[in-house]
Order: C-alpha cells, then structure tokens, then sequence
C-alpha cells in the first residue's frame, strides 16, 4: 500500500477511492485508522503533501476532506487572473470575519430561485432584543449550525464536499460552509453575513410563531 500515488492528472477523490479498493482486497491486513491515513498522506502529490503534513489524521475520511479542499484551492489559485470563477460563491470578508487558512474558496453556494415564495426557516429564530454587545445580525447566530443543515435540506445551499460524521465533529470545531476545521459554522461571518443578506432581501423570512 505505501507504494499507491496519486498520478499526475488524477483528482484526489480518484486517488483515495483507488486507495480503498487496495485497502479493500487486502484481507488478512490490519492497520489502524490513524495509520492508513499516514499512508494515504504519503502517496498524495507534492503540492498537497506538504499542505497537509504537520497535522493528526484520525481517518482516511478526515485527511480525504483535507485533501480535497487543498485541492479546490490550488485549482482556483491557478485561475485567479481569469474574469469569471464558475462554481466558486465569492462575497466580501470584513476584517473581523473568521479567518480560514488564508481565506481559502468557499465549498457551499446559496441556490435562490429567481422566482420564488420567501423561503422559511424553522430554525431561524429572532435576536434576543436585551443582548447588550452591538448588534450585527437579527437572528440567532447560535443556531448557525442548524440553520444551514435545514437550508441545506431545502435545497437552498449546494455544496460539493462531504460533511464529516457527526462522531467525528464532536471532537473539533468544523465549518460546513467553508468546509474548514479552523473555525465552527456558528462563528462563521461569512455565513451569517449571507443569511442576513437573504433575509434582508426577502429570500429568507421567521416561521410563523
């Protein structure tokens, strides 16, 4: 198994499901989760590599969703002089939003309808009127996590990664609009900035108390 690499052209997606396949036809081997992602690591290109080494894998999963966001990045770093990004959800940051390893492209988009009915959230609550910091938004950012899992069931979110299990998440903070450990979706800006602006715009509306 530690003689697997990932080819030139193959997607990392390819290369791990062809890790596994090998992993797979290997009966009578038994290695640990933590030490096959070890070796899946070893077995990435380069440019990858060294993006992802320094950091603890619990899982192939893990290091794959890793992986795969490092690999959006490079894409998109290749075409930043290009006029138009398909595919690629681009909003202004404002200094004090969360930062996210350099402010690496996002991996969700909003999906409106052009011609739609106010969608209404169940988990979209108001702001408690008696907090006594500034306030930015008129929603509870508490529920960030809830709120995107229920627009998400919507089909108002799309995204193209895969959410980590839910085990797996209770050990880390993890952002499912970033697709980033390096903060939790509820204390994504980014993301509350965004439901802000749908409600604002009317997209989005509180359920009916």
């Amino acid at each position: 198994m530690t003689s697997v690499r990932q080819g030139r052209d193959e997607s990392v997606s390819d290369y791990f499901k062809r890790f596994k396949d090998i992993k797979n036809r290997c009966f009578n081997l038994t290695i640990p989760e933590k030490d096959l992602a070890e070796i899946a690591l070893g077995g990435l290109r380069s440019h990858l590599k060294e993006k992802l080494e320094g950091l603890v894998y619990y899982s192939i999963n893990g290091l794959q969703l890793r992986a795969m966001s490092q690999e959006t990045k490079f894409k998109n770093s290749k075409d930043a002089y290009k006029p138009h990004r398909s595919n690629t959800h681009v909003v202004e940051y404002d200094s004090d939003s969360s930062s996210d390893e350099d402010k690496e492209v996002y991996t969700a988009e909003f999906v409106w309808p052009s011609a739609a009915k106010p969608s209404s959230c169940a988990l979209l609550k108001p702001v408690q009127k008696n907090r006594k910091e500034e306030m930015k938004f008129t929603f509870d950012v508490s529920k960030c996590d809830r709120i995107f899992d229920e627009l998400l069931r919507l089909g108002h979110i799309k995204i193209n990664h895969v959410i980590p299990p839910l085990e797996e998440l209770k050990r880390r903070a993890y952002c499912k609009f970033h697709n980033s450990y390096s903060h939790a979706t509820n204390d994504c800006n980014v993301f509350c900035h965004q439901v802000q602006s749908a409600m604002n715009e009317g997209r989005l509306i509180f359920p009916e108390m």
